[in-house]
């Protein structure tokens, strides 16, 4: 019977001791996507760029990153805005140079793949967060109507460089919406 009271002591207490605590995962990193986007500095190092190409304005850089860079001093993505009747931004996207746009719904923005950079489609939303998307049977610049710009947009430096047309979203509600069209002044330089 001593053998069996320590015994069984042991059991009832192993049986009270805590649960191991277990550490939450880390997050796993966002995944890279190529992307080709105009450079403020062709000879900048950033581990970002894996290549640097010509385009049909010039040299692009080849950019590996997990979001479209948004305030980014050396990457410059391709703008698109959604405008109201008065020339006021309603919401703004970015997005890899010379890729078309293929829809909007909600807040998000389909787009194709750019010149040297992974195959799309790709969603993107206001905040640059990008995912791989389901390809999209339409392509909302085929179906957009070319109207004059308002006199100014905010996020556009060069409106010369900007176009504008009224289109519709994924649910069929008109759109209007400014991108950039244009080849900037300086994108011919070499690097």
């Amino acid at each position: 019977m001593r053998r069996v009271l320590p015994l069984f002591a042991l059991a009832v207490l192993a049986g009270c001791a805590p649960a191991p605590v277990e550490k939450p995962a880390a997050a796993a990193p966002a995944p890279l996507h190529a992307f080709a986007f105009f450079v403020s500095d062709l000879q900048a190092r950033d581990p970002r760029i894996a290549d640097i190409i010509q385009s049909d304005c010039g040299m692009v850089a080849i950019a590996r990153v997990p979001a479209i860079p948004l305030d980014d001093p050396l990457i410059l993505p391709d703008l698109v805005v959604q405008y109201d009747d008065a020339g006021a931004e309603v919401q703004r996207w970015a997005k890899s140079y010379s890729s078309q746009i293929l829809a909007i719904s909600g807040n998000e923005m389909y787009f194709g793949a750019s010149p040297g950079g992974d195959a799309g489609p790709f969603r993107t939303t206001p905040a640059g967060d990008v995912t791989v998307a389901v390809p999209l049977a339409s392509n909302l610049e085929d179906d957009a109507r070319f109207v004059a710009c308002p006199a100014s947009l905010p996020s556009f430096a060069d409106m010369a460089l900007v176009s504008c047309y009224e289109t519709a979203d994924v649910a069929g509600r008109p759109l209007k919406l400014a991108w950039e069209a244009g080849c900037p002044k300086d994108a011919f330089a070499a690097p």
